[in-house]
Order: C-alpha cells, then sequence, then structure tokens
C-alpha cells in the first residue's frame, strides 16, 4: 500500500485513493456496495461468482521470514520443527495454501494451529519480525525491501515451501470501470512482482 500511495501523491495529487483494509469478505461487500473499485487480492481467497470479473494477474512466491540476527537465519537448512519453536507471524490464508502447507510439513503446519501471530496487515506482521524472533510466512515480496536492507532474512526451509499467492484484479460485472483506475492497473503491472 504505501508504494502505491508514494507513486499518487506527487504524480496524481488530485486523485483520490482510498486503501481499504480487512477481509476478503469485507472488501468483496465493499465492492459490491460500490463503496470500492476494484480490489487486488489472493485470488485464492475469492469464490467464484456471477457479479464478479476476477483477471489472474501473478503468482508471488511465499516462504519464511525471520529478522537477520534470528537464531535460524543463515542456516543452510532450517527444518519444520525447529521454526516451530518460534511464533508464525501471517495473514489469513486460504483453505488451499492450509492444505499444501499441510501436505508439506504435516498437522503441525495447519495455519489454523501454527499462526501465532494473525493480522491482515502485512506491515505490522513485518515490523514485528524485524523487533521479535517471531517468523513472517507469507509472500517474500512484501519482506524484499527488509531483505534487500539487511534487516530480515528469507529461511531456507529444508523441503522448501513450494506455495504462493496467486493474486487477481477484481471488479464487479457490468460496472463502467473509471478512467483513473487504468493507474492501479499499471502500478500493479509493474510492482506485484518477486
Amino acid at each position: 500500500m504505501t508504494p502505491l500511495l508514494a507513486h499518487v501523491a506527487p504524480l496524481y495529487p488530485d486523485v483520490r485513493v482510498v486503501i481499504a483494509r480487512g477481509s476478503t469478505d469485507l472488501q468483496v461487500q465493499q465492492l459490491r456496495q460500490r463503496e470500492l473499485d476494484a480490489l487486488v487480492i489472493d485470488a485464492r481467497r475469492m469464490a467464484p461468482a456471477p457479479d464478479l470479473v476476477i483477471e489472474p494477474l501473478t503468482e508471488l512466491r511465499a516462504g519464511f521470514v525471520s529478522r537477520a540476527a534470528h537464531p535460524l537465519a543463515g542456516q543452510a537448512a532450517v527444518r519444520f520443527d525447529d521454526l516451530l519453536r518460534y511464533p508464525v507471524a501471517t495473514t489469513p490464508l486460504s483453505d488451499e495454501v492450509a492444505r499444501i502447507l499441510v501436505e508439506r510439513y504435516g498437522p503441525r503446519a495447519d495455519p489454523a494451529r501454527m499462526g501465532a501471530l494473525v493480522c491482515e496487515d502485512v506491515g505490522s506482521l513485518l515490523d514485528t519480525v524485524a523487533q521479535t524472533d517471531a517468523i513472517f510466512l507469507g509472500v517474500i515480496a512484501a519482506a524484499r525491501s527488509g531483505i534487500d536492507a539487511g534487516q530480515l532474512a528469507e529461511l531456507r526451509l529444508s523441503p522448501p515451501l513450494a506455495a504462493g499467492a496467486r493474486f487477481a484484479y477484481v471488479t464487479l460485472a457490468g460496472r463502467t470501470e473509471a478512467p483513473v483506475m487504468q493507474l492501479l492497473r499499471r502500478f500493479v503491472a509493474e510492482r506485484l512482482r518477486d
């Protein structure tokens, strides 16, 4: 959200940008009530519906991230059981991602059991991980600036997590898109990548 706001503010000062947070269900309800023009959201958390247009965008790789000075950071291979000695911080995950985690690492990987810190705000989760021994489970791209700055580190799990978030652009079927929404489409196309 911050990169989008920082992009729009100096270049388009007359454009009003409203970013809504909340559960997928709440955001879809706001879209249907025309309080929002579009959603950029993990498609795995969306149920198909005839009144929605769900356009696939990209898939971003998921993984585990810790603070750079974390006891597990820098290890050549981290076992899942070792990771579970620390609180896991994550957003609410889709049933499909939960299934992938359980198939890969066993029943202890069920996000309902594993997620100690669950929050819709990825920035807050990453701030918490940077300050504690908590481990972030989510899209690696969200942590990229912290990793590049040497504050965070991606953990190399053995076996590696083979999952990601499939993002989609969601609009209301039959609704004419405001011309300014092309700005969002271009921004997402340029920035939503690993």
